[in-house]
């Protein structure tokens, strides 16, 4: 049975050590053909500027500092330049800034962004990869460490999340990690004799304060550490010492703030007013698409969805597995993996900022760590192999084909990421990142001009694409300016692109301004997130397209595209 179990244990490490490989290879395949996405250009920028200036105004009312200065770090050897009397960065105008620093400085779009991409990409795949096996480790056995970082390995979400410029991973990470050092703190604190580990407190505390100094959400990371530590008291400590919790409380949050305020260089009330804005504007609630549905407040159940589409079917599987088996032991791993990601999951469905899976990553190292629980369970069962072995490789194989284009990954549940558009738009699949995949395709028939109704930041003319830009969402206005369509009725094409998230009119008032091209086949995807139509002798289509063009103030285009080319 020992020598058994010995070689299960080998078996996963090896799963493990294969997943990392591909984990790796991914992810910096992701970075090399991914443009620019929605937010990464004004994290960087406002990062760069506050490690040049020591200045936080660019971006400070929506995120915290520390994730974007992290991310900056590499750009510090390139010196490229801040731009700090420029007047977008005086008025504080952050994406027209970030744009200008990422196309008009001293070092390529690329030299700047790719750098902080596979710093962070490297930062948190180490960190995530110490965390949840360290979990696994102490609440359950070696074997689970390793199938939770083989299941970990194969997540897209964190092959693409981790690999962009954003606040998303850094806040996951250290939700994470307060987690873990807050659990190592209560086995020592609340064990047999009474102690008080400073080391653990020390790093509890950190990890806490760096969670907050990250993203706005993290606010409830400490009363939820101090929470847990009262349950572990009661539950799992043989002695019954509330005011001992009490304290260590008090000294935890106590040195959380002086953590944040050491970020903050000592401007706490910046903090507060940057928290108290984002609950503001987060209740406002925004524009999404969910199956079919429109929302501004959102539906309740958009994050059940969007996590059983936007994951592998067999990381599902294990999880369900891994739920059961932590509730069966009824021990330390249901409060501190099942009941923080219970926690995380279920706020998350009162949330009226609806705009991607994203927004659940601090719960999925948790779920990461649950699931190899679950495998190790299903493994040790009567016939568990003849189960999980082969849904595991199906899911793995969907998971290879989804390359390099992992941001827009759908399960095989969902029909796989072509049908990605179908359910959900935004970060999900389409992020505007898909640029460069659109113009290897232009250019191979020889860079003819196309109608592009574009999601995203990134400059389409930077990749050599001819466009006129047609219901265009951005937040950098200049998009299109510098476009070179050139005679766009001259050519003897007639190609529409439409970015997913436009093509379901998320952001439009007229939801179904490109309704009428979901019945029909584009004839080449870019991503799944960026759609090529050519619409030569479709007289209804052209028709569509043209007052479409009219309403946007091409009249001489849209008149010529009712012709026939």
């Amino acid at each position: 049975m020992r020598a058994e179990l010995k070689g299960r244990t080998l078996c996963l490490a090896l799963a493990a050590a294969a997943g990392l490989a591909f984990h790796l290879w991914a992810g910096l395949s992701f970075i090399k053909t991914s443009a620019p996405t929605y937010d990464e250009p004004v994290h960087l920028a406002s990062g760069y500027s506050y490690l040049k200036t020591g200045r936080y105004a660019m971006n400070i009312m929506d995120h915290p500092p520390f994730s974007e200065m992290f991310s900056a770090l590499p750009l510090l050897p390139k010196a490229p330049e801040a731009f700090i009397m420029h007047p977008y960065f005086e008025r504080g105008m952050p994406y027209h800034y970030a744009d200008y620093f990422l196309y008009n400085n001293t070092v390529s779009p690329e030299g700047l962004l790719n750098p902080a991409r596979a710093f962070g990409f490297l930062a948190w795949t180490a960190g995530f990869s110490a965390v949840i096996f360290l979990f696994c480790l102490k609440l359950h056995s070696p074997a689970a460490g390793f199938a939770a970082l083989a299941v970990y390995y194969f997540l897209p979400v964190f092959i693409s999340n981790n690999a962009l410029v954003t606040t998303d991973s850094a806040a996951a990470f250290f939700y994470a990690a307060s987690l873990l050092t807050g659990f190592l703190f209560a086995l020592k604190a609340y064990g047999a004799s009474p102690l008080l580990p400073k080391r653990e407190l020390a790093l509890a505390a950190a990890c806490a304060g760096l969670a907050m100094a990250s993203k706005f959400s993290m606010f409830v990371v400490p009363p939820m550490v101090a929470g847990l530590w009262t349950l572990h008291m009661l539950f799992f400590s043989p002695r019954r010492e509330g005011g001992r919790v009490f304290l260590h409380a008090l000294l935890y949050c106590g040195l959380s703030l002086a953590v944040l305020a050491l970020v903050y260089r000592g401007n706490l009330p910046l903090y507060f007013e940057g928290l108290n804005a984002t609950i503001r504007r987060l209740g406002e609630g925004r524009s999404s698409f969910a199956m079919g549905n429109h929302s501004v407040d959102g539906v309740w159940w958009y994050f059940p969805a969007v996590f059983l589409l936007k994951n592998p079917a067999a990381f599902v599987m294990f999880l369900a597995a891994g739920l059961a088996a932590v509730l069966r032991r009824r021990g330390p791993a249901m409060l501190w993996l099942l009941l923080p990601f219970l926690f995380y999951f279920g706020s998350a469905l009162t949330s009226k900022v609806q705009i991607g899976v994203r927004h659940l990553l601090p719960a999925m190292p948790l779920a990461a760590a649950l699931a190899g629980v679950g495998l190790v369970y299903i493994m040790g069962r009567k016939r568990g192999p003849l189960l999980a072995l082969p849904a595991a490789f199906i899911s793995a194989f969907f998971v290879v084909s989804a390359g390099p284009f992992y941001l827009s990954y759908f399960s095989e549940a969902a029909g796989g990421s072509r049908a990605g558009w179908k359910y959900f738009t935004d970060s999900n699949l389409d992020w505007g990142q898909d640029l460069e995949a659109l113009s290897v395709r232009l250019k191979s028939e020889g860079s003819p001009p196309v109608v592009f109704s574009y999601f995203g930041v990134g400059r389409p003319e930077y990749y050599g694409i001819k466009y006129l830009p047609l219901g265009v969402v951005t937040n950098v206005p200049e998009i299109g300016r510098g476009s070179r369509a050139g005679d766009l009725c001259a050519s003897g094409r007639r190609l529409l692109a439409v970015s997913a998230t436009n093509l379901q009119g998320t952001y439009y008032s007229d939801r179904a301004s490109f309704a009428w091209l979901q019945g029909r086949e584009p004839y080449f995807s870019a991503g799944d997130s960026i759609f090529l139509y050519d619409l030569a002798g479709d007289a209804a289509a052209l028709e569509k397209a043209a007052d479409l063009l009219r309403k946007s103030g091409y009249v001489r285009e849209a008149d010529c595209w009712r012709r026939p080319a």
